[in-house]
């Protein structure tokens, strides 16, 4: 394995994550149902990266359907994101007229979801992650989470992270992530360290969190 080349200071980036979901609280109430096939919105935001010094974001559904997982997602800048989420704005007309075909697709889908379930931003998500890849199989990816964090007020993603703890402080998440089958040599190491599978939810367990302390 070797460390991700997007990783800057040589061990870790920050990412932010703001959270869409209706006022009913489809997508939190489709994953604590089970539901196969479920789609959530959210805008993701590497705080350590731009571009000719302008900040950049991902407009982004996530896909699960049943253990799969997929992302469709576009690159729009920061200042433009929140207009392009409304079809009707002229920033978001222009994004389309000048986006590729598959741009225009992805558009399309998330603005279907956002005029359907009237999506409003319910949290900010944030951590530090550190990425691996593998020197083998191109499609094999580790991740290590750490200092996960939920907000469920001031949404400006430039504001900073959460405030409330979503795992306890010294828990790291890992991910593997990987197309069809995981390599062999990967899955004696996960056996010989006593990992154990479990499924959890950044979004719907931060807002769980907030929540809670809502109740305190």
């Amino acid at each position: 394995m070797r460390l991700d080349p997007y990783v800057q200071n040589n061990y870790n980036y920050e990412v932010r994550s703001l959270y869409y979901d209706s006022n009913f609280r489809h997508s939190v109430n489709e994953k604590r149902d089970g539901i196969g096939v479920r789609r959530k919105l959210r805008i993701r935001y590497y705080p350590d990266y731009s571009r000719d010094n302008r900040e950049f974001v991902f407009i982004e559904i996530k896909k699960k359907i049943n253990e799969n997982v997929a992302k469709s997602r576009i690159h729009v800048k920061l200042e433009d994101a929140l207009y392009i989420l409304d079809s009707n704005h002229p920033i978001a007309n222009a994004f389309y007229n000048n986006a590729s075909t598959q741009d225009r697709n992805t558009l399309k889908e998330i603005w279907f979801l956002y005029k359907k379930y009237n999506l409003k931003p319910v949290c900010v998500v944030s951590y530090m992650r550190q990425p691996f890849l593998s020197k083998i199989e191109k499609t094999f990816r580790l991740t290590f989470d750490t200092n996960v964090m939920v907000r469920n007020y001031n949404f400006d993603l430039h504001f900073g992270g959460g405030s409330k703890l979503i795992v306890p402080r010294g828990i790291t998440i890992m991910e593997v992530k990987f197309n069809n089958i995981i390599p062999n040599w990967a899955i004696k190491i996960i056996q010989n360290n006593d990992c154990v599978q479990y499924k959890i939810s950044k979004f719907a367990a931060g807002l769980e969190k907030t929540k809670v302390f809502a109740l305190i």
